[in-house]
């Protein structure tokens, strides 16, 4: 044991240390089995001894039920829904010879054979009834994971926008330096670590917040409240408090019942979630303490000893130089506790079959290579006990439990034991089988990759590229396969051969084990880090992830941004350095925890836990430490890892391409030389959409004079196009369309509002065309930059988000107001600086200063995808009509911009035309007044649904151009060639060629 003012003098004390304490586990394993047993005596004590011990073990989500009955002794255990009962029975039958499982004299003095035989079962104790309340509890509590998930998402959108904006406006408008670039930089940079482990962990704990509920809580009613006082306050929070106010609202008449009710449910589940959180925190940081004190062999220890040697065993385990291999062993020769380094020196022995390393090899390298005082090399290298290891917990593939399904979908890193003798073991046709699944799903995979990359019209170099790396990975793990066969076949012919040097009459065989393949992952410690250094890099990384980042905050006076990282960065360091699994990878089991002192531990739990007390601690403590080991945690992290990289990606392209928007484009629709082609439809067949006619629904600003240009709604479609194109191409354009002298582009009146109001963003583009009724139409351009992107995501991320809860929650409809409320709260995240580069501020403010102006008898607004959107927030907000274009709704994110619109507002100022299959017209709600239209591009072109321009192709062609022309690339887009109006026969290709 190493002193306590330096744990780790050296490597080798260390090591000694740390072999002593496996080797003490190893002697506990040899100890006799204690029962598990109240703090009482247990009745089965005094029972017979032919009933067998039924241990729970803690992994176990709650405690079994022993009971009497009929006989019996009676192990009930509850498991969602269903209960596993476990009947034990004594069958006693005379007997005059033969061995017997349990020999004793009968009253009558003859010799009988006691039996005892457990019959399992299952009962189903769930109903209707109880299924539909975990059901209402489950889908408020996913709501709120659902919530925290686009609080993430937008955080981290937040975040890095942000800080693209500020570089925008240094760099390019030129209102500092590179200097003043530097601690925003640092700060976000610094930051995005804390804010993607912390929102990962908080997803972790709201999804086994979620799981716990729908299962019946069992974690929760583990938490030391007791059983009956925990149902009453989940009860309370889940269905009395909305209840009570559900009730309360309708006794006084409110006609927001629902809207209020909804949103105290929403509140409530959130103060539960809160103390489910702070709780599981608690546990973790108390058993850490626990059982360092146990691991450094000091009971008496203070509470500032266990807190240094908890952070400093975190620290070296973080630090340490560890390396992971996957074997294959037969179960008949490994010893599950054993301590052999040398199979990781040697690669391997001949008790098991190496596989290969995972990662690690090139991080132990470089520590090797660091300076002395650094690290140091250990002599031997350290077997590190997994939690794997430690409980056991390994699924069996069986002959009665192997199917295709389970094969195909295995997880391939997880341990597993596969019965390869014995009455159990797989058969010759399942093994079979099983191989073939394997080949069919690497067939599968790469099929289904070519086929999506085919359809998609990927080039043929990139499609072999893709197939050839997919090839020789599925040939590496196929390699890996052959091996584990050949290893089988290698067992059984062992078995074979055993059965043969048997065959001399002898039956004793009760001693012989079934065989199985059982494929595990060994981590071994090569190098560690001094303490000296491990302090140090614990005092750097939280200056560096700690102090700067919540500088920068406070320096920005962003408090919420602030308080947002500080509890996040609570949760970083309890999860990284209060984590148990350093500390059970050096004591190989949860140690005494919960037992009484002075108490051995008899079997390291591995068999059960021997008292209540004992496994209700064990089991709480093994439930809360699978939250960071299971597959919810690594979804989540590779989730938000995703969207991070994405935002990241685009930042950096946005601000690399310069400062936002472009001066357009050249024109790339093109007229026929004459204008006398149509596409002719009979006037009872055209739709009322083709027509403009707001004037009886859309006030009296939004109502279009009789002597409008504008007066169809391919005319909007056109305009929101042209939006799109360089300045000095737009009106020879309007004067094809429209006719010469009908309208024009206002080219000054934009550049004298903005030098009338300097302190408004000049992020949006858009154009002003007037006609020559004095009515004028902005026209507002959709996306074209990296810049544009990230607005489109700040506007409209929360409200697409959360349309794909609501479709995924039962009913979602009732759960509009909740949504309003959650989607205003996530507004609450966005720095100042963001909200004042959003371009509906700038449109908005344009159209209020184009209406205070009387220049126009009335003023209009379109716009095409995003610049369609901001024409809808726009209209709503100045009483004006807007028309969009393959727009997002603004209905579910209408309560997070500023000033809020309402329902009402876009109902009665706003139309919408949505094309089929186009996915970004269906974002943000369902649109409140809008036509559909067919698209005919191919279902292999993913965004051509979107386009403007086979918008405009598909409204001509549909509606009848009338006196509007076709232009060219119509019949290139799978359009019919239009009719010739002078009946010379010339065709529409011919006449644009000539062009």
């Amino acid at each position: 044991m190493p002193a306590m003012d330096n744990p780790a003098a050296n490597s080798s004390d260390r090591t000694d240390f740390r072999e002593s304490m496996h080797r003490k586990h190893e002697d506990r394993n040899k100890s006799t089995l204690v029962g598990f047993t109240d703090d009482d005596p247990p009745s089965s004590s005094r029972r017979s001894n032919h009933h067998p011990r039924v241990l729970d073990h803690y992994s176990l989500p709650t405690p079994s039920s022993t009971v009497r009955f009929r006989s019996a002794h009676v192990h009930v255990y509850d498991s969602q829904g269903s209960q596993l009962i476990l009947e034990e029975r004594l069958t006693t039958r005379n007997t005059a010879q033969g061995k017997a499982s349990s020999l004793s004299l009968h009253e009558n003095g003859e010799q009988t054979n006691t039996t005892a035989n457990v019959t399992v079962k299952r009962v189903i104790n769930s109903s209707p009834e109880l299924l539909f309340l975990r059901g209402i509890y489950s889908a408020i509590a996913f709501f709120k994971g659902a919530f925290l998930f686009i609080f993430a998402v937008g955080l981290l959108l937040f975040l890095i926008s942000d800080l693209a904006n500020q570089a925008k406006v240094i760099i390019f408008n030129g209102t500092g330096d590179n200097k003043d670039l530097a601690f925003p930089l640092i700060g976000t940079i610094l930051s995005i670590p804390v804010f993607l482990h912390g929102l990962t962990q908080l997803m972790t704990l709201i999804t086994s917040f979620v799981t716990d509920v729908f299962a019946g809580s069992p974690l929760f009613n583990s938490f030391g409240c007791g059983v009956v006082l925990t149902n009453w306050i989940k009860f309370t929070f889940f269905i009395g408090i909305p209840a009570l106010t559900f009730v309360g609202l309708l006794l006084s008449g409110s006609q927001d019942f629902h809207s209020i009710t909804l949103i105290t449910t929403f509140v409530s589940v959130t103060f539960l979630f809160f103390c489910f959180s702070v709780r599981v925190v608690c546990l973790r940081v108390s058993s850490c303490l626990y059982l360092v004190k146990e691991l450094y062999e000091r009971e008496d220890m203070t509470t500032t000893e266990r807190l240094k040697y908890t952070i400093l065993t975190a620290e070296e385990s973080t630090l340490s130089g560890k390396v992971h291999k996957n074997y294959v062993y037969d179960s008949n020769v490994y010893d599950l506790k054993r301590l052999d380094s040398n199979s990781m020196i040697g690669g391997g022995n001949d008790k098991a079959l190496y596989l290969y390393s995972s990662h690690g090899q090139r991080y132990i390298k470089f520590t090797q290579l660091m300076p002395r005082g650094l690290f140091t090399t250990l002599d031997l290298p350290m077997r590190c006990w997994t939690q794997a290891e430690i409980d056991f917990n390994i699924p069996f593939y069986t002959k009665t439990s192997w199917s295709l399904e389970s094969v195909f979908c295995r997880i391939k890193n997880e341990s597993h034991i596969a019965l390869v003798s014995g009455p159990s073991a797989l058969t010759t046709q399942q093994s079979f089988s099983s191989m073939v699944c394997y080949f069919f799903g690497v067939v599968f995979y790469i099929l289904l990759v070519t086929g999506l990359m085919v359809f998609a019209q990927v080039s043929a170099t990139v499609i072999a590229a893709v197939v050839c790396l997919f090839v020789a990975y599925w040939l590496w793990q196929g390699r890996k396969e052959y091996r584990m066969i050949k290893h089988a076949n290698t067992i059984l012919r062992r078995l074979q051969s055993d059965g043969n040097d048997n065959a001399d009459g002898s039956d004793d065989n009760e001693d012989d084990y079934d065989s199985a393949l059982f494929q595990k992952w060994e981590t071994f410690m090569v190098t560690k880090p001094t303490p000296a250094f491990a302090w140090f890099s614990f005092i750097v990384k939280n200056i560096l992830i700690a102090m700067i980042p919540l500088s920068y905050f406070c320096y920005s006076r962003n408090l919420v941004g602030a308080m947002t990282y500080l509890v996040l960065f609570l949760l970083c360091f309890e999860k990284h350095y209060f984590d148990i699994g350093p500390i059970v990878e050096a004591l190989g089991s949860f140690g005494t925890l919960g037992m009484e002192p002075g108490t051995s531990l008899a079997h390291s739990g591995l068999l059960g836990a021997a008292t209540r007390n004992e496994w209700q601690q064990k089991s709480r403590l093994y439930h809360i430490t699978r939250m960071n080991n299971n597959a919810s945690r690594r979804i989540w992290s590779k989730l938000l890892n995703f969207f991070a990289v994405l935002f990241g990606v685009v930042a950096m392209a946005a601000i690399s391409s310069g400062p936002g928007q472009e001066e357009g484009v050249a024109p790339n629709v093109t007229f026929p030389s004459n204008s006398t082609f149509f596409y002719d439809v009979p006037q009872e067949e055209v739709s009322p959409m083709c027509n403009v006619n707001f004037g009886n629904n859309n006030g009296s600003n939004a109502t279009s004079s009789l002597t409008s240009p504008v007066k169809y709604l391919a005319d909007y479609n056109f305009l929101t196009i042209i939006s799109y194109f360089k300045i000095d191409s737009i009106q020879p354009l309007l004067d094809t369309w429209f006719g010469e002298g009908e309208a024009f582009l206002d080219e000054d009146v934009i550049p004298t509002f903005r030098e009338a109001h300097p302190d408004l963003p000049s992020a949006a583009s858009f154009q002003l065309v007037s006609f020559s009724d004095g009515s004028a139409i902005v026209c507002v351009r959709g996306t074209t930059t990296y810049f544009d992107f990230l607005v489109d995501a700040r506007l409209w991320y929360a409200a697409s988000l959360f349309q794909l809860v609501q479709s995924a929650v039962p009913f979602g409809f009732a759960f509009d107001a909740l949504i309003d409320f959650c989607v205003n709260r996530l507004s609450e995240l966005e720095a100042s600086s963001v909200k004042k580069v959003s371009y509906y501020v700038e449109t908005t403010a344009f159209v209020n200063y184009l209406r205070k102006s009387g220049k126009y008898t009335t003023v209009s607004i379109t716009g095409h995808s995003l610049g369609g959107g901001l024409a809808l927030i726009t209209g709503a907000q100045t009483q004006t009509l807007a028309i969009a274009i393959s727009a997002p709704s603004a209905v579910m994110g209408r309560s997070a911009v500023t000033p809020e619109i309402s329902l009402e507002d876009i109902k009665q100022r706003s139309y919408s035309v949505i094309p089929q299959r186009d996915i970004i017209s269906h974002l943000g709600g369902e649109h409140m007044n809008s036509a559909g239209i067919k698209c005919r591009a191919g279902a292999n072109d993913f965004f051509a649904c979107h386009y403007a321009y086979r918008s405009l192709c598909e409204l001509m062609y549909t509606c009848g151009n009338v006196k509007r022309p076709v232009y060219c690339e119509c019949v290139s887009m799978g359009y019919p060639e239009p009719t010739s109006i002078d009946g010379s026969g010339t065709s529409l290709e011919f006449s644009c060629e000539v062009i």
